[in-house]
């Protein structure tokens, strides 16, 4: 017979360890459930993720088309191009005499061995009996001197100036024997320069012009255009309408015939040969859209003094066009990025300011986006770059936010532990 004493105790203890193991079971949810509740109120949000709105890398490109077009519409030889670039249209390779433009190859050559500081005077040269005898040599040739006693003394800025301005034979050839000797080893030199400048169509036999085996065609008289314009000393005497010279010469004047007539316009250099013609290699400063650009003209075997100076005007009103203006961000608010954050909102990402870029023919830009570490925290949080780089240079402007994001609050970090966690 079964003690009631006995199993009422052992009912007693069942209950206490019943009792003790729901506790437990309790305990441990509820340690349970706060460690989830502070890890999901500390956990990091994760990093937003972003899809752009534009191509990058853009690369822009101004049309070359449109300057062949211009020197394909000429009849005679032409070639334009711009300083400071490589490409050159021309409608015609073949070499042509240079008649005086020669003097500008001779005076970029001598400057390389004797450079002249502008507005400096520079050594100075005795004038030679020889000297003296190639000044009546040439006038009997219809070529262009100015007698002077043997024995003056010339400096190399009054060379300078009689070859720039009235483009006289006997100085161009005074400084170019000066420099180098005689005349083959100035021709060594015209040849090495030629060869160090990539100008394959140029031949020099002398260094006046004079002489029509002196040679080039109208694409490589661009390229020396501008070797020329960018040297300052060439630059200031090119730009000289007018001097006063010693020895009873008087005023001498540049036989530039667009100098001081457009607007602009800083050489180059003028030549004329009856077996070529008339011959212009021009230069011209403008402003296009901001940008200081040259436009360099080479018109070669015009039949007369007026057919020159037109074509070479023409040619510059023809190239006036052709630089091109490209929006690269419109306005200051460019949306080129969405940013999507954890809790699926979405976030425009903007540029700061606008850009543009100025492009010549055959010349691009490129338009590079650099995202970095997006600061969603504020509008205009950073966010990173876009990078410009023109022919000008490289430009930086700013990719910011175009909002702050909402910071997930307590309930939906704890009901998406998955999108918190990374959780597949």
């Amino acid at each position: 017979m079964t003690d009631p004493t006995a199993a009422s105790a052992a009912r007693r203890r069942m209950l206490r360890r019943r009792r003790r193991a729901i506790a437990g079971f309790v305990a441990i949810v509820l340690l349970a459930g706060a460690g989830y509740t502070a890890a999901v109120a500390v956990a990091p949000v994760p990093e937003p993720t972003v899809e752009l709105a534009v191509e990058s890398p853009q690369v822009l490109a101004a049309d070359p088309g449109a300057a062949q077009a211009v020197v394909d519409a000429q009849s005679l030889p032409t070639a334009i191009g711009w300083a400071g670039g490589e490409a050159v249209w021309s409608n015609d390779d073949t070499p042509y005499p240079l008649a005086s433009v020669s003097k500008l190859i001779t005076v970029l050559v001598a400057l390389e061995a004797q450079p002249l500081e502008p507005g400096a005077n520079g050594p100075a040269y005795t004038w030679t009996q020889a000297d003296r005898e190639r000044q009546d040599y040439y006038l009997s040739l219809d070529g262009v001197a100015y007698p002077i006693p043997a024995g003056t003394e010339v400096t190399m800025r009054e060379m300078l100036q009689f070859i720039f301005l009235p483009s006289a034979n006997d100085f161009a050839a005074a400084l170019a024997y000066w420099v180098f000797g005689d005349n083959d080893t100035f021709l060594a030199a015209v040849d090495d320069w030629k060869t160090r400048n990539g100008l394959e169509s140029l031949t020099l036999v002398e260094p006046t012009g004079m002489d029509e085996r002196n040679q080039a065609n109208a694409a490589d008289l661009v390229r020396i255009a501008r070797i020329a314009v960018a040297d300052p000393t060439v630059r200031e005497f090119n730009g000289m309408q007018s001097a006063e010279m010693p020895w009873g010469v008087g005023t001498i004047e540049n036989t530039n015939p667009l100098l001081g007539v457009v607007p602009g316009v800083i050489g180059v250099k003028t030549g004329a040969l009856n077996v070529v013609g008339y011959n212009l290699v021009l230069a011209q400063q403008v402003d296009a859209y901001g940008r200081e650009i040259v436009h360099i003209s080479v018109t070669l075997a015009r039949p007369t003094k007026e057919a020159r100076a037109e074509s070479g005007a023409e040619m510059l009103g023809l190239m006036a066009p052709l630089p091109q203006q490209f929006e690269l961000l419109p306005d200051g608010a460019t949306e080129v990025a969405t940013v999507t954050t954890v809790t699926g909102e979405r976030i425009p990402l903007v540029s700061t300011d606008p850009a543009s870029a100025v492009l010549l023919p055959g010349e691009t830009a490129t338009l590079s986006l650099e995202l970095g570490e997006i600061d969603t925290s504020a509008a205009g949080g950073a966010a990173g770059e876009w990078i410009a780089d023109t022919p000008t240079g490289e430009t930086r402007i700013g990719i910011v936010t175009a909002a702050a994001a909402r910071q997930p609050g307590f309930w939906w970090r704890f009901t998406h532990p998955a999108e918190l966690f990374g959780w597949g």
